[in-house]
């Protein structure tokens, strides 16, 4: 194999649709691209990514809402899930933390090109807010190429880490302790809905407590903050996402309200 692949960046868009974690990107709806967070505390909203930076990586071949009207900008953004606990992770010994976005942009050959990546480091009582974007070798020096591949590195751990405690932990593992419980309390076990269901979720529960005491924030790169910090996306998937049924008001009988198909 090539032993060079990573370098590129035809095989950097790829992982992010057939690599670790492939549920994070998303195609770009809205522009311009903004922040959640509140301003105050993590800085301005709008991001750093303009449609005149756009249309410069893109080549002018069509202006920035051409490229979103015509679905062919993709990003993963772990801007606004990651801010806040920049500060925090970077306390702990030998790892560091920003906010991420990672624009790509839709080939005619039906491959996707990074065009940019901005990373953020929010204000602290001793620093101001730092932030800068990076584009394919940047300003055509050396440094700049090395810029790049630094840029899409921390874009990788980020990445990675967000598949351990979201894809994985998170929507795999913690999402259905809640239908265990509901399970063994409202069916019967001769139920031909729990007999289907047992056999999956026979060892989930002790599996997860073992996660939560030994693995979790012990090897996860976020540390001590990794359990809230997945609770964090999970209040941001939304609650229609997640709602696992409520009572009607006729009879008290449980429906389902929200479906595990839409985490994306």
């Amino acid at each position: 194999g090539d032993k060079f692949a990573w370098f590129r960046d035809e095989e950097f868009a790829r992982q992010t649709i057939a690599g670790m974690n492939p549920m994070s990107i998303q195609l770009v709806t809205e522009f311009p691209i903004k922040s959640k967070l509140d301003e105050a505390t993590y800085g301005p909203a709008d991001s750093l990514i303009t449609a005149e930076l756009i249309e410069e990586q893109i080549r002018r071949v069509m202006t920035a809402e051409e490229a979103r009207a015509n679905k062919k900008l993709f990003m993963v953004d772990y801007h606004d899930l990651l801010l806040p606990y920049v500060h925090k992770v970077r306390k702990l010994d030998d790892t560091t933390l920003y906010g991420s976005r990672t624009l790509f942009f839709l080939t005619d050959d039906g491959t996707l090109r990074p065009i940019v990546i901005e990373l953020t480091r929010p204000k602290s009582k001793r620093k101001p807010q730092w932030r800068q974007v990076f584009t394919p070798g940047c300003d055509g020096s050396v440094t700049g190429s090395w810029l790049w591949q630094l840029a899409k590195a921390h874009v990788l751990a980020h990445d990675a880490g967000v598949h351990q405690l979201v894809s994985h932990w998170l929507r795999t593992h913690a999402c259905t302790e809640p239908y265990i419980i509901t399970a063994n309390r409202q069916l019967s076990q001769m139920h031909p809905i729990y007999r289907l269901l047992h056999p999956h979720f026979r060892f989930t529960m002790e599996i997860n407590a073992h996660a939560r005491e030994l693995l979790i924030e012990g090897t996860f790169a976020p540390g001590e903050y990794s359990m809230e910090l997945s609770s964090v996306a999970y209040d941001q998937s939304g609650d229609s996402t997640w709602r696992l049924c409520r009572k009607t008001s006729s009879g008290g009988a449980w429906r389902s309200e929200g479906t595990m198909a839409s985490w994306s």
